[in-house]
């Protein structure tokens, strides 16, 4: 059953992100403990319902990363909240994936590779902020394009209390987002 005529694209290029990730081992370290997921946005999206994501995330299973659902429209909160915020400054970014934080790989990535890096400071961010469910991710965007004057490839933190520390990592398409995650692959290794 077709969501819309955006379904197909959105959805054979998150099976696309996803199928790089999922057979390259070294992705594995990289999938947090509140799991990965891979959201897409349709055009023009405004809503939760308006992304798609990976039902239930990634996980690992048998030292690789495994898909626990299928592809489907409503079913990210935490990602689809960052895309479509990041749509609201820049249209052409339609995909972001959230990874481990991995302190010596944002260290190496920063004096190594051709990608833009932003330190979000949750101890920085407004109480109101801080208190306001869901409007953590909105913030960070705003700062990080504040900060630098666009999307950066990756956003990252260091956590907090109740917080696990999180790099996500933003793409206009699949062929983009898999040649981001193959420079961060190899500066891994």
């Amino acid at each position: 059953m077709k969501d819309s005529k955006d379904e197909p694209n959105i959805r054979d290029q998150i099976e696309e992100i996803y199928e790089f990730f999922s057979k390259n081992k070294v992705f594995s370290a990289m999938v947090p403990e509140v799991r990965s997921n891979i959201s897409g946005a349709k055009e023009g999206a405004k809503m939760i319902e308006d992304v798609m994501g990976i039902d239930g995330r990634i996980t690992i299973v048998n030292g690789y990363p495994k898909a626990c659902g299928e592809i489907k429209f409503g079913v990210s909160n935490h990602t689809a909240r960052l895309i479509l915020t990041a749509k609201e400054f820049d249209p052409s970014v339609n995909f972001v994936m959230n990874l481990k934080y991995l302190p010596s790989l944002i260290e190496t990535l920063q004096k190594n590779a051709e990608l833009t890096l932003f330190e979000f400071k949750r101890e920085l961010q407004p109480r109101v902020v801080e208190r306001t469910e869901n409007s953590t991710m909105q913030w960070l965007i705003k700062e990080s394009i504040n900060q630098t004057g666009s999307i950066p490839d990756i956003i990252w933190d260091k956590g907090a209390v109740g917080k696990e520390p999180m790099m996500r990592l933003f793409g206009k398409n699949s062929t983009e987002m898999i040649e981001k995650l193959t420079i961060i692959s190899q500066t891994f290794l």
